[in-house]
């Protein structure tokens, strides 16, 4: 613990202290060059979906960077990464102080768990489990992430299994270094027999401490450490061959309120019911999210509700696909407020309807063999009876579309490309206006970066074409 364990707490949010999380850098490491556009001068410059993947990551990370210290504490502590490439000649782990290298190296460790090969090795593990794998793997050099949730799965955390210890009475302790307590043993007590387990700590340094409580039903999860070093699965990258998608809601960092009765997400089919073939994913942040992988070709609504009192909560809605990701963000939902994101059965548009007054910002990105593209329209002001929407037309169009009832709607449109040469930004010089039951439409994935530019408004009447440039 005062050796290959940190001297500092786990962090959330950027600060002073702790500068930087994910970079171009750490997402090439984790996930090959297939998330870079293109690397200049041995730099990664991050393909449109990659960058909107590091921004949900990192976003995702200010709940926590619990996961990435238990893993770098883990592998320093085996020899899985040599704490000579990271640290000054003779100090040890619980030496070194924050800095720049050691926080984006944190960061690409918490990254891990999003993709395979890490939660796929991730397994869920009886009391008698736990210890058996705990003492193989340390026989023979190795260890694990131990990860654990509240009851409900809501809450978790992660730290690292350093050693068993009887306490008695048939029961197990299993010493972690705990990345919110530094320095400090604590011991996970644990009853093979009943196989059950409890223990307390924080999932945050900031809060107060809480009782985990173990049971069949809420089993300890170990993840091997060397599963993290690998190049992992990326999710947005055009070769990944998963037609799948994974759908992402989160609270933006610093919204909302936080207690019991703060807002829901619920995931359902456009009927209401159960999405089939829907697997939930459990990630180690404390921010308060959703995240779920839904088989392709399935429409579903994802409703997002504010019921408790306090300041209003800022959700943000992203779907990652094969070398795509469609999202909408900003929106705003204060008491008794709620939202619905309708997700097409093609998956190829979202569509955003309220009971309150919202300005979402609405962006798709798409990733070709050497190129890819963003579009992003930014500025609309919608009423409660006006639903927005952003689509990716087969034909290459980025769509943004108004409908329902309400006044027009204006937006900024931007449309980033990005290829193995450089990087090409044009937008449109002012707001565009789009009367409800129009849309404007971008040719982005058939630009070159070279050629002109418009957005196309059409519908009820109306057909406009404004220059981006």
């Amino acid at each position: 613990m005062t050796r290959d364990g940190f001297s500092f707490d786990n962090w959330g949010p950027g600060s002073d202290e702790h500068r930087r999380s994910l970079t171009p850098a750490a997402m090439q490491s984790l996930f090959g060059d297939d998330i870079c556009a293109r690397i200049v001068n041995g730099e990664c410059v991050l393909s449109a979906p990659g960058a909107a993947l590091e921004s949900a990551a990192n976003e995702m990370a200010a709940g926590g960077h619990c996961y990435g210290m238990a893993a770098l504490a883990g592998l320093f502590h085996t020899g899985g990464l040599d704490k000579a490439d990271y640290l000054p000649p003779g100090q040890t782990v619980f030496e070194a102080q924050p800095s720049d290298a050691l926080d984006r190296l944190i960061s690409r460790y918490w990254a891990a768990q999003i993709s395979s090969p890490s939660s796929t090795a991730t397994t869920r593990n009886s009391v008698a489990q736990t210890v058996r794998k705990l003492m193989s793997a340390w026989a023979r050099g190795d260890n694990f992430i131990l990860s654990f949730f509240d009851a409900d799965g809501a809450g978790g955390h992660a730290v690292t299994p350093i050693a068993l210890r009887d306490l008695g009475a048939g029961r197990v302790g299993i010493v972690v270094y705990d990345n919110n307590f530094p320095g400090v043993e604590k011991i996970f007590v644990t009853d093979p027999v009943t196989d059950s387990w409890y223990y307390t700590t924080a999932t945050n340094p900031s809060e107060p401490a809480y009782l985990y409580i173990g049971s069949r039903a809420n089993r300890l999860h170990l993840t091997p450490l060397r599963a993290t070093t690998q190049i992992h699965e990326c999710p947005v990258c055009a070769d990944a061959g998963d037609e799948s998608v994974t759908v992402l809601v989160k609270r933006a960092p610093g919204t909302g309120h936080e207690s019991s009765d703060e807002p829901a997400i619920r995931l359902t089919t456009p009927a209401g019911g159960p999405v089939p073939g829907l697997k939930p994913l459990e990630f180690i942040s404390t921010m308060d999210s959703f995240a779920a992988v839904v088989p392709e070709d399935a429409a579903f609504d994802i409703t997002m509700d504010n019921a408790g009192s306090g300041p209003a909560a800022v959700w943000d809605v992203t779907l990652f696909g094969d070398g795509w990701t469609n999202e909408v963000d900003g929106i705003s939902l204060g008491s008794g407020d709620s939202a619905t994101v309708s997700v097409s059965a093609d998956q190829r548009q979202l569509g955003l309807r309220s009971s309150a007054q919202l300005e979402p910002v609405l962006a798709i990105a798409e990733e070709q063999a050497d190129w890819s593209v963003e579009g992003v329209a930014r500025g609309l002001s919608l009423a409660p009876g006006t639903g927005a929407s952003v689509k990716r037309q087969l034909d290459g169009d980025f769509v943004f579309a108004l409908d329902g009832e309400g006044p027009d709607g204006s937006a900024e449109i931007v449309v980033l490309r990005r290829d193995v040469e450089r990087d090409y930004l044009v937008r449109t010089p002012g707001p565009v206006t789009i009367p409800v039951g129009a849309s404007a439409s971008v040719a982005a994935s058939t630009w070159d970066g070279a050629a002109s530019l418009v957005a196309r408004v059409e519908g009820v009447g109306v057909s406009r074409e404004y220059p981006l440039g």
